[in-house]
């Protein structure tokens, strides 16, 4: 986390240098109040001129009284201004001195016995060395620091200096990744009846949240903002922001309030809004450090709009600020991230742009590792010399593709050439500068595994694999990819308690698996490829969907486990299309079987175009265009392995699709005679690893069925007229208990499945699948029950976790449109629901179709015993030979995910 100190823990330390005049005459004698006047209003002469930010004045006055304290032998005040002197000598990049201040502060202290008058003033300097700790970039050491204040407040009974320091404690947690920890610490100390975190919604704060707050209890909340943004709760986050927005008096408060409200308005890709918050904040800020911070996150926008002249004017103040900055942590981090911002904008930029300098970014990262070395900040210097090996990896990779002419090269876009104005004064070879880049990756990496950053540790190993495969040392290369792939599954509590991640998995996380899976897959059909290889592909290709369902939830929802076909059923083919940047890979696993691989040479760009016209073909019911569009997927996914398919009796086709494929409707592929489900069943899985699939269980076939006729003319949802006709075709199969219409609400749902199990649980209602969460939801007649709400339902069902439901079905739903990763969601109620079993739909398909299919399906499942796979198929086919829905359109749509027997 890039300015770990951001301008509310400064608040915090002048709020405690407005608090201690106050501390210091209530702990002193009437007759030492006199004696010793003099000095003391030299001490709040000090803190003046500190809080105006003259800090050589300041430090100037508290030297001479630390000087006439030691002469009177006043052990206790000598140590308070001590710890103010660290203080100041900080600010000002003095860390020799401010760490043999608040040495000898402490040591004197903690000489005298801890009674009322010293315990105070002991706490307020642990609180002040936790300071400088996380400002040098030892968040470990200053927690321990911040634990040890807030047990010496308990024992002085100080309720506002505990509150202090564990916003304090909140912070070092946020900084080591802790965020979960971070979040319980601050709602603890700042609600009654604490919440978890989880659990804190806008409904539960209001009641908790004062309409007066004082200046500590602004930052307190403040901070707990800034935690649910990070866990991705953006509505609590925004309206406590918003809540004490009214409330704040200080201009430095207003201005940290004003910039994590950009934070969140950019989250929420209100972009302009977001400026306008980012340039209040830059307008009222009067200290350096958050204005600086504002600044920056002003440019990182300038830069994504692509508006260059701006962003050139805001660059100029930008280094004259930092030119300003006293030696400390801001002033590494925000060099190093200052670098990263002007890389992004030579790769935004094109030749005829106002272009960044190579040079100036490289100055920006030597800078920040010699600053970093001074302060010991390791974290700082790793970033710093990794992100110097990342500039000339650019550097090289720019040469590269302008030598070659390419415009896709086998793992890398050539089209993301990086732009510099300086980048004809490179006398070196592209060779060369990756080799430098290696080292540089090499020695950060060393220095980031020793100390256990693995947040960094596996950006190193993403990057030195990317360096490794441009010199050509392909087998090296994938030495370095797997070790990211392994660091990331360790990282997998923080990345799922950080929305930061949530909002860069698609460019953070993801590139990983599939630049490994393009090293280790073949580059074409002549390739041959180990099994060991091929197997280790398999594995990968497991883990992403893993961890793709993972981010979807932003929590740690499904565990992969190896799993042979041959024991799940000997009759299943899994296929595996991936889609890579510069072409198709289609990996196949049969019962006993060596895996198959198959390529097809094709941009991603005119994949998903091709993917995206079958099924719109299908969806506006075209004549014949969707027969074409069906041949070539039929090409691309079966047509390689029919023979083995045919050959090993092949009767199941189970798809682990990728990307665009979890949107097509795999049923309706065409060989020019016949649909794919007239030969074989169909089901898709979000990964075989994910799952454990057994036969339906012999345990009857009691439904629970939810459904709505009557429309929402305040939601714009048409009526599903026909919703009764399917519950009658069902009754007539299947004993059944059903909520219709008023009957279908949450807490008759809660209820019902409080006292008995289904193996089956149907809704007939809208309902929708994206790519968040929480749009991805069933309407029932009081409220939308998103997936997360309805897994804790369907849990009640089966609480002891002995009968879970084995058939979940969503006969109206759809994916939602212009979402090209929503059918994420129908994976994710498949995974996270509870079922072992999920039958939906890809859109929403005539209701009297529904009726149909529906009353086919439960027919086949309960009369003739199939498994749920075959039992759909016959009910796609009864469709197929209706002469009013042969059309794909009617029965193509539904899909079963999930256990397949």
């Amino acid at each position: 986390m890039l300015f770990i100190i951001p301008s509310l823990l400064r608040f915090l330390l002048l709020l405690f240098l407005s608090l201690s005049l106050t501390l210091s005459w209530s702990i002193l004698p009437l007759n030492r109040i006199i004696a010793a006047s003099p000095p003391l209003v030299q001490e709040q002469q000090g803190r003046e001129w500190y809080q105006q930010g003259e800090i050589n004045q300041a430090i100037a006055t508290w030297l001479n009284i630390v000087q006439d304290y030691q002469k009177q032998g006043d052990i206790l005040s000598q140590g308070r201004v001590l710890s103010y002197l660290a203080l100041a000598y900080s600010q000002l990049g003095q860390w020799q001195q401010a760490n043999r201040s608040i040495n000898n502060s402490l040591e004197l202290l903690q000489s005298q016995s801890q009674d009322n008058q010293t315990l105070p003033i002991l706490a307020e300097a642990l609180n002040i060395q936790g300071t400088l700790l996380l400002a040098k970039g030892d968040p470990l050491s200053a927690l321990s620091s911040w634990e040890k204040a807030t047990e010496t407040y308990k024992k002085g009974k100080d309720h506002s200096g505990i509150l202090r320091t564990n916003i304090n404690q909140a912070r070092a947690l946020q900084a080591l990744g802790l965020y979960t920890q971070a979040c319980q610490k601050l709602a603890n100390q700042l609600i009654n009846n604490p919440l978890k975190c989880y659990e804190l919604t806008i409904d539960n704060i209001t009641p908790q949240l004062p309409e007066s707050l004082t200046l500590l209890e602004q930052a307190g909340w403040l901070s707990l903002s800034q935690i649910l943004r990070q866990q991705g709760n953006l509505d609590s986050s925004q309206f406590i922001l918003n809540n004490i927005l009214s409330q704040v008096s200080s201009s430095e408060v207003k201005a940290s309030i004003l910039y994590n409200l950009g934070q969140n308005l950019e989250l929420q890709n209100d972009i302009e809004e977001a400026k306008q918050n980012y340039q209040q904040s830059i307008l009222i800020s009067t200290n350096l450090e958050s204005k600086l911070k504002s600044q920056l996150a002003q440019l990182n926008l300038l830069i994504t709009q692509q508006s260059w002249t701006d962003a050139q004017q805001l660059l100029i103040n930008l280094e004259n600020n930092l030119l300003q900055l006293p030696l400390n942590q801001t002033k590494v981090d925000s060099q190093i991230y200052l670098a990263n911002l002007l890389l992004k904008w030579s790769n935004l930029a094109n030749s005829s742009n106002l272009l960044p300098s190579w040079k100036k970014i490289q100055t920006f990262l030597k800078n920040a590792q010699q600053e970093a070395e001074i302060l010991n900040y390791e974290k700082g210097i790793i970033y710093a010399i990794g992100d110097l090996g990342k500039l000339y990896e650019k550097l090289a990779f720019t040469q590269t593709c302008q030598r070659q002419n390419t415009v896709i090269s086998h793992l890398f876009d050539c089209s993301q050439i990086y732009y510099f104005s300086d980048i004809n004064q490179i006398n070196i070879t592209s060779r060369e500068l990756n080799q430098r880049a290696k080292q540089l990756t090499e020695q950060a990496l060393i220095k980031s595994q020793a100390k256990q950053f693995n947040n960094i540790t596996y950006l190193l190993q993403w990057q030195l694999g990317r360096i490794l495969y441009h010199l050509e040392f392909k087998k090296e290369a994938i030495s370095a990819y797997l070790g990211a792939v392994n660091t990331l599954e360790a990282l997998r509590d923080d990345l799922a308690n950080n929305r930061e991640y949530k909002f860069s998995f698609q460019e953070k996380v993801e590139p990983v698996y599939r630049e490994l899976l393009s090293l280790l897959l073949p580059k074409n059909n002549q390739e041959v490829v180990s099994q060991i290889t091929l197997e280790e592909a398999r594995q990968q290709i497991e883990a992403l969907q893993a961890a793709q369902l993972n981010d979807f939830f932003n929590d740690i929802c499904v565990e992969s486990e190896p799993v042979d076909i041959a024991e799940i059923d000997p009759n299943a083919a899994i296929i595996y299309p991936l889609i890579l940047n510069d072409r198709l890979a289609v990996l196949v696993s049969l019962p006993d079987q060596s895996l198959r691989v198959h390529i097809t040479q094709i941009s991603q760009e005119e994949l998903e175009k091709q993917v995206k016209q079958f099924r719109y073909n299908i969806v506006i019911r075209s004549q014949r265009a969707f027969f074409d569009d069906g041949k070539v997927l039929y090409k691309w996914l079966i047509e390689p392995f029919l023979n083995e398919l045919q050959k090993n009796k092949i009767e199941t086709l189970v798809f682990v699709p990728d990307g665009i494929f979890r949107n097509a409707p795999m049923s309706a592929l065409y060989d020019g005679q016949k649909y794919l489900i007239e030969n074989y069943q169909v089901a898709l899985s979000p990964g075989l690893s994910l799952l454990s699939p057994k036969p339906l269980q012999n345990q009857g076939l009691n439904t629970l069925f939810g459904g709505l006729t009557e429309t929402f003319e305040q939601e714009g949802l048409v009526p599903l007229f026909y919703v009764k006709q399917e519950l009658n075709a069902i009754q007539k199969q299947v004993p059944t208990t059903d909520l219709l219409n008023e009957k279908f609400t949450l807490e008759n749902l809660e209820n019902i499945l409080d006292n008995q199990s289904f193996p089956i649980v149907h809704f007939a209602t809208h309902g929708q699948f994206s790519s968040q969460y929480k749009q991805t939801y069933i309407v029932a007649w009081d409220s939308y029950i998103n997936v997360l709400e309805l897994e804790k339902l369907l849990k009640e069902n089966d609480p002891r976790g002995n009968k879970p439901i084995e058939l979940l079905i969503l006969s109206a739903c759809e994916t939602a449109s212009g979402d090209s990763r929503a059918a994420l969601g129908l994976a994710g109620f498949a995974v996270r629901a509870g079922a072992r079993s999920t039958l939906a739909t890809l859109w929403s398909v005539n209701d009297q179709a529904t009726a149909e299919i529906m009353e086919q399906f439960y027919q086949q499942l309960s009369t003739n015993k199939l498994s749920k796979a075959e039992a759909l198929r016959q009910a796609q086919l009864s469709m197929l030979k209706n002469r009013w829905y042969k059309h794909p359109f009617y029965w193509s749509a539904y899909t079963l995910v999930g256990n397949w027997l």
